[in-house]
């Protein structure tokens, strides 16, 4: 803000400097004495105007550019096999029997500056930590900003140079590409332990096949996404057969995609090819931490600071899931022992995607609007009751099923941060349809903690929903209210 102040300051006495020296000089030119009007109209009213001016086309171009840029945050219709269409099946009617389908929640990995693990974010969130003044590489001034210390990009930034010198990587998109990365060992290395047991790397056409999507920030022009997606397809052949491995690159819409491509990729494990199942890995990675990013930020007017309350906290991360086929197990009459060690066995389940979308962009200052992020919930608390109604009798009871709905649930994860009006949008439906949570304690709002994530903020919310799930043994909620218009809502459920 201070900086900010000394540079407008620095213009209004420019503009009053400039006027005055080329009035007096053409006075002295054809040697004129200026009278009092003369001095009023030249000397004060002339430069005000022109300082008036100024600011009313500068709030014009200002508001031309938040304009686009709420455009540009919905998904736009993308290519066959993108998020768009995975939007179509997101927002479907709640009556398609696809809705029911599930996947096993396999495996996760995160990198975010709260920490490299679930449990660690989720402290984190719960202890409202925020991210402190960063000094970046380009900017006059500390900004509000949550960093990953860590990170190295040299390296590289060397082999993009020799891999693709034609194109320019600049830090927010090699810190990105380097969190891919990690998250993607840690995930590959997981796939090989969860692939059936025909799984032989040296006879590739006994290995599954291993299908991962790279959901990449937003805006990289395809070059960039193209020479992503090779990289990391050869860093995913030493752990996958080549022939066995395909990866997709795309570019984020919105900040809700994560979730579209989680919701396609639940669909997809459910039909499989030729009979034959496949595992699915999903990937979101982004990087704000750069001047470049923190530029664009300040020219929509989204930067937080203390002039722009609602404005975001830049960050940075990655997060990923690994999903397989959820094959429910066969009734079978055996012992309690065997019971326990089926259950203990059981992956975490993850429910299709709810989406929906508000009518308008989101209010930077006013009251919230409830109703797309009520309806997200309402889907999402439908697929935890219809697990209950498709137990086996036995286990469904009638106090069963009073717990299938929103007492069933317990904690929420979102992907929210310090936004005024995103905050309470969430505290109202939470406190609505979950009354007997703590909004303190069972409400976990990760962008405090991370920042603004940009594509891979969607997929935070899963990553630790499904821990807390593995620990308490309940559902768990995974919200995101991050995209100016996309709201969306899954549930995690122990099998």
């Amino acid at each position: 803000m201070f900086p900010r102040l000394i540079k407008s300051t620095l213009i209004l006495f420019a503009v009053f400097a400039v006027v005055w020296v080329a009035t007096i000089a053409w006075w002295q030119s054809i040697n004129r004495m200026p009278t009092t009007t003369d001095i009023v109209t030249h000397l004060v009213l002339m430069p005000a105007g022109m300082v008036a001016a100024y600011v009313v086309i500068k709030r014009a171009l200002d508001g031309i550019r938040t304009n686009v840029a709420a455009t540009s945050h919905a998904p736009a219709t993308a290519a066959p096999g993108g998020a768009g269409n995975a939007a179509e099946g997101a927002q479907a009617e709640p009556n398609d029997p696809t809705r029911t389908w599930r996947a096993a929640l396999l495996a996760t990995a995160v990198r975010t500056p709260a920490g490299n693990a679930p449990d660690a974010l989720a402290e984190a969130a719960k202890a409202g930590n925020r991210p402190g003044l960063v000094t970046l590489d380009g900017l006059p001034a500390p900004v509000f900003a949550a960093q990953i210390e860590s990170l190295d990009i040299e390296s590289l930034r060397t082999e993009f140079g020799a891999r693709t010198p034609d194109l320019v990587w600049d830090d927010e998109a090699l810190r990105a590409l380097a969190l891919a990365a990690e998250v993607s060992d840690e995930l590959a290395m997981q796939a090989t332990v969860y692939a059936p047991a025909g799984h032989d790397m040296a006879v590739p056409d006994s290995t599954v096949p291993l299908v991962a999507t790279l959901l990449l920030p937003r805006g990289w022009p395809e070059p960039l996404q193209a020479a992503a997606g090779d990289w990391l397809r050869e860093r995913l052949s030493q752990y996958w057969p080549a022939a066995r491995l395909t990866l997709e690159a795309t570019a984020a819409r919105g900040d809700g995609d994560a979730l579209l491509l989680l919701d396609r990729a639940t669909q997809a494990v459910n039909r499989p090819v030729d009979g034959q199942p496949a595992l699915r890995m999903l990937v979101a990675a982004d990087s704000l931490i750069g001047a470049n990013a923190v530029e664009a930020l300040e020219q929509e007017d989204q930067l937080f600071s203390a002039r722009c309350p609602h404005g975001r906290t830049p960050g940075e991360a990655a997060a990923g899931v690994l999903l397989g086929a959820h094959q429910p197990a066969a009734a079978e009459t055996g012992t309690d022992r065997d019971a326990d060690a089926q259950a203990e066995s059981a992956p975490i389940l993850v429910t299709r995607t709810a989406m929906a979308r508000l009518e308008a962009p989101t209010a930077d200052r006013g009251q919230p609007q409830l109703e797309a992020l009520a309806q997200a919930v309402t889907q999402a608390l439908e697929t935890i009751a219809g697990k209950a109604e498709a137990a086996p009798e036995a286990a469904a009871d009638t106090a069963a099923q009073s717990e299938a709905g929103p007492s069933a649930v317990a904690a929420i994860v979102t992907d929210t941060g310090v936004h005024p009006v995103r905050t309470v949008e969430i505290a109202q439906v939470v406190s609505t349809r979950f009354p007997k949570l703590d909004p303190v304690a069972d409400l976990l709002a990760l962008g405090l903690p991370c920042g603004y994530a940009g594509a891979a903020g969607a997929l935070l919310p899963v990553v630790v929903a499904h821990q807390l799930a593995l620990d308490g043994g309940r559902p768990v909620l995974a919200l995101s209210a991050g995209d100016a218009q996309q709201r969306g809502a899954i549930a995690i459920l122990p099998a």
